[in-house]
């Protein structure tokens, strides 16, 4: 099978591809690269590095479109950047999926089902995707499935500086020999899903047949943890300062596709662990 995944320069997309790539799919990674850099040197993987809208595939079998810009917080710093690189590129992917009669697989946010749509640039981006999808639905007969994705941690995780991800922050301020940097009371809680739970589960996603497709998968683990919670097992000083707006309190995933494999607490103490080791070594 032919499989085209935008955005697969990626955290996530990087994951994937190479996943796809073990079961013998060929893969066209459409990426412009503006965040990811991943890139695997496969005979089955093919490199269009352009913006989704710029760009239409050759003739294939599905599309996981993962391409837009994330972050809840940064979206406020560039509200045009995080409205129409997500509203535009679902505007092509549709047309391909209209123009070939293939499946479409739409990288959702969890943020879409816990914030209000007006909360902030990326959640209003993400809900306006989803009319997008309904009109081509409805007028094109497009076949499309959401992915929910909750807190994507682990290897290769991106990183947007003081925009990253909680984990991915508090990472980088432990490298820096900073506190940890909580924004608020700490008691925010939220699902967190290690990407290889979140490739197997777009996998298991993609093999089930057509009369199978659920409308809506939900990647998560089902286990939240409070800010607090991920600090403190970081084990390192922590910083309160004002909360910032436009996140939601709490997310969590109440019905996970697939079950998770991974524990988040588990994973910060064996970063820890490397990191210290690695210290020690030099």
């Amino acid at each position: 099978m032919h499989i085209v995944v935008t955005g697969g320069c990626g955290f996530i997309g990087g994951h994937l591809v190479e996943k796809l790539v073990e079961h013998d799919y060929h893969v066209t990674v459409i990426d412009d690269q503006r965040n990811g850099k991943f890139v695997t040197h496969h005979g089955n993987v093919d490199y269009v590095f352009e913006d989704v809208c710029n760009f239409t595939p050759p003739p294939c079998d599905a599309i996981i479109h993962l391409a837009n810009t994330p972050r809840v917080r940064l979206s406020f710093k560039n509200p045009v950047d995080g409205i129409l690189n997500n509203i535009n590129p679902t505007v092509h992917v549709c047309e391909w999926a209209a123009t070939y009669n293939i499946p479409l697989y739409f990288a959702q946010s969890s943020s879409a089902l816990y914030s209000e749509p007006h909360s902030n640039p990326y959640t209003f981006g993400k809900a306006m995707c989803e009319e997008v999808l309904e009109f081509y639905k409805k007028h094109w007969g497009i076949d499309y499935s959401l992915m929910y994705f909750y807190n994507v941690y682990g290897p290769r995780e991106a990183d947007y500086g003081e925009y990253s991800t909680v984990i991915r922050a508090f990472k980088n301020q432990i490298e820096k020999g900073e506190s940890l940097k909580v924004f608020g009371t700490g008691l925010k809680s939220r699902d967190f899903t290690h990407v290889e739970d979140v490739v197997s589960g777009i996998m298991t996603l993609l093999q089930k047949p057509k009369q199978k497709k659920t409308k809506q998968a939900h990647f998560g683990s089902s286990y939240p943890y409070s800010i607090n919670e991920i600090a403190a097992a970081f084990d390192h000083p922590i910083v309160y300062e004002f909360d910032k707006p436009g996140e939601a309190a709490h997310t969590v995933c109440k019905n996970p596709y697939v079950k998770r494999t991974h524990d988040v607490i588990q994973y910060i103490k064996e970063w820890k662990r490397r990191n210290h080791n690695a210290k020690s070594s030099h």
